[in-house]
């Protein structure tokens, strides 16, 4: 899996969107709104790859959550952003 490089994540408040850019303009028509939790994820996926364990180990390490817990939910988050073409 790989993130779709036209997408850009922003810090506006305390919320993250991630928005699609291109050359000549931003997109905001397409804009996903993204918890401090999910911009984690992004971030950490677009270091590290898209190994649900590995990005479940980096969850637990900035979160207080069980491994099965952040194995689950990452799978669940994964599963979302692939159906809509978040990631390919």
């Amino acid at each position: 899996m790989s993130l779709r490089t036209n997408l850009k994540l922003r810090k506006v408040g305390d919320r993250y969107m991630l928005v699609v850019v291109s050359d000549s303009d931003m997109n905001t028509t397409a804009v996903y709104t993204f918890n401090e939790t999910a911009a984690f994820v992004w971030n950490a996926a677009a270091d590290a790859g898209f190994d649900p364990a590995t990005l479940a180990r980096l969850l637990c390490g900035e979160y207080d959550i069980d491994y099965p817990s952040a194995l689950s939910d990452i799978e669940r988050l994964l599963a979302e952003w692939k159906a809509t073409g978040l990631i390919s």
